[in-house]
């Protein structure tokens, strides 16, 4: 059976335009929290290719032998350092074109060239928010004043991220379906910043079930799977503080722990790895995990829902 495709190369402009930001990129840590970090990370296709041999659906969860593991909220929150835990709740729903551009101050004109219902080119994105002049540059294309625009390029980036490191899709655009949701990150809802962290599990449960049946594309975070489950494989001492740490970089600290994985590049060898898994070679526990403080617990129902883009989700677990 032919190989899932997925996010497989970090885009150019992503990586020049947060490098354009310069000290402006601390204004996204309340909102994403380290997701730009995510950049910095090589994509390993061959370490998810192995893990959907190892998937079981009906659970939710991926069976290594005598072991079984699963993402869980508090260690993708505890990860990319997002809200979560007493976070609102955000629900993906269906934006369009229009919100899309009113969101970031574009002209509805502005698109013309790029005619597709349901999303643009990351390129169209960068010339209009990811360099100093972009504003000077392009501002015909533009119904906010170069102060507000100062703004909105933050939260431009933050979309940009968001949509392709978190929610990416085959065709590589910026979709426009996500927009109501990432508003919701940036406005807030009750005064207070949502979670997306539920989202990006459901995501994740949602595409490896579906590419485990069918391959096609895996339309969720490849990237934060692959740490995930690279940081279970190395097994370390635990660091005593890393749960008392409430904005350490994680994610910037990642590779060192994990290097080896990152020099495989056969889903074989790593199928080779998981058959031979045993309790004791697992790192249980990561370091940023709270185990006595669960994101979300549940004894009145053995399962949990959970929105993901495409729809609701049921994963069978008590606590997450």
């Amino acid at each position: 059976m032919a190989p899932c495709r997925m996010l497989d190369h970090i885009p150019r402009e992503l990586i020049d335009w947060k490098n354009n930001m310069g000290h402006e990129m601390n204004r996204l840590f309340p909102y994403i929290g380290h997701l730009p970090n995510l950049l910095n990370i090589t994509p390993n296709t061959a370490i998810i290719q192995a893990l959907l041999e190892y998937w079981d659906p009906n659970g939710s969860i991926f069976r290594f032998r005598e072991c079984e593991l699963t993402p869980t909220l508090e260690e993708i929150e505890g990860l990319l350092q997002m809200t979560g835990k007493g976070s609102p709740m955000v629900y993906p729903t269906n934006g369009t074109r229009e919100q899309f551009c009113k969101f970031l101050g574009l002209k509805q004109d502005s698109m013309d060239q790029h005619p597709d219902a349901k999303s643009c080119p990351l390129e169209f994105l960068y010339k209009r928010f990811g360099e100093r002049d972009s504003y000077d540059r392009h501002h015909d294309d533009f119904f906010i004043s170069r102060e507000q625009w100062e703004g909105k390029r933050v939260q431009a980036l933050g979309l940009a991220l968001i949509s392709l490191l978190l929610f990416p899709q085959k065709h590589g655009k910026v979709t426009f379906s996500t927009v109501n949701m990432i508003q919701s990150v940036f406005l807030g809802i009750k005064e207070k910043t949502p979670t997306l962290v539920p989202i990006i599990i459901a995501d994740i449960f949602t595409a490896v079930t579906e590419c485990q049946k069918k391959r096609g594309f895996f339309y969720a975070s490849n990237l934060v799977l692959q740490m995930w489950a690279m940081e279970h494989l190395s097994k370390r001492t635990l660091n005593p503080l890393g749960s008392c740490l409430p904005t350490a970089n994680w994610v910037e600290s990642h590779r060192e722990r994990v290097i080896r994985y990152y020099r495989v590049a056969s889903p074989s060898v790593f199928i080779q790895e998981f058959n031979a898994l045993t309790s004791d070679k697992i790192q249980w526990v990561l370091d940023w995990t709270k185990v006595r403080d669960p994101a979300f617990k549940t004894t009145q129902f053995d399962f949990i829902p959970l929105a993901s883009t495409s729809g609701l989700l049921c994963t069978f677990h008590n606590e997450l």
